[in-house]
């Protein structure tokens, strides 16, 4: 898949690079702020809604590290708190939203016949009123940003980027950026991933990376930097399937050992050794396709284009 036309800024790499800073910043953050009021709406509970804005502030937290060097410290620091706070709110409502779709379509297969299917759907009815319950952070904190002039501190952010001449060109600026970010990602990426967390890790510097490849994309030759980005979102798909369930396991695990369990325990530890399975065989996936010589490649394909002039 080639990088999101949503999410590029096609001016070219000649172009002083505060122009293309100040376009992308715009749209990633603006993207935030349309999405704020979807996902917490009370009236339209769209699962859909939760996670465009947690991908939105991604891109936009990406956006803010990748211009980061154009960008007052004291503004670039709000932006990244804010958006931190955020991701966290929307967060707790993502995995709800996908851990009820999925125990739901479970629940259906069951047909609800016996103690399994009653019990699973008490489950069910559970989720979808914590579901309900966790878009308040949302909304609260669209109602302090809005509070705050979210519009206008992003007005003075953009104000602050640097304009006319005298500084580097968009293409010259993208590769001296973009080279530490490969390192950090490949400081990940060789390691032996013995834990969930080093496992989770790879995975948010793949999202890291992906998300600057999108931004510094018209710079680099179209046929290398389509096929770095089609490894990456091949790497966050694979790691994602481990993430959802070993994020499953945990919840289930927390919940059966909570003391307020009562006659749901016995299902929430079935549940969580299903999930456990399943995060095992995903790993066991994850650990044959992300071999070495990938690896490699994957390596070579990035030096590449860090090579290559701007096209």
């Amino acid at each position: 898949m080639k990088p999101s036309n949503r999410w590029a800024v096609n001016d070219g790499g000649r172009v002083p690079v505060g122009r293309v800073a100040k376009r992308t910043l715009r749209r990633r953050l603006e993207a935030v702020w349309k999405e704020l009021p979807r996902a917490g709406s009370e009236k339209h509970r769209d699962p859909e809604s939760v996670h465009q804005l947690r991908v939105a502030s991604r891109r936009a937290i990406a956006a803010i590290d990748a211009f980061r060097d154009l960008l007052p410290a004291k503004q670039r620091e709000w932006f990244e708190k804010q958006l931190r706070r955020v991701r966290r709110a929307a967060g707790e409502a993502r995995d709800l939203d996908v851990l009820t779709d999925r125990l739901a379509g479970t629940t259906a297969g069951d047909h609800g016949a016996g103690r399994t299917g009653r019990a699973r759907s008490r489950l069910v009815a559970m989720l979808s009123k914590q579901r309900d319950v966790s878009r308040q952070p949302i909304r609260d904190r669209y109602e302090r940003l809005l509070e705050r002039d979210w519009p206008g501190h992003l007005e003075r952010l953009l104000d602050a980027l640097p304009a006319g001449d005298g500084q580097p060109t968009f293409g010259e600026y993208a590769r001296r950026r973009f080279r530490p970010m490969v390192g950090r990602f490949f400081d990940s990426a060789d390691r032996r991933l013995r834990s969930a967390e080093e496992i989770h890790a790879l995975r948010i510097e793949g999202k890291r990376l992906r998300y600057a490849l999108e931004i510094f994309a018209t710079v680099f030759p179209a046929r290398v930097r389509n096929r770095c980005y089609e490894s990456l979102e091949r790497l966050q798909e694979t790691l994602g399937d481990f993430t959802d369930h070993a994020s499953a396991a945990d919840r289930f695990r927390r919940w059966a050992d909570d003391k307020n369990a009562a006659t749901n325990r016995d299902t929430l530890e079935r549940l969580r050794d299903e999930e456990e399975t399943l995060a095992d065989q995903a790993r066991r996936v994850f650990a044959k396709w992300w071999n070495p010589s990938r690896r490699r490649a994957l390596r070579r394909s990035f030096e590449q284009t860090l090579r290559r002039r701007s096209a």
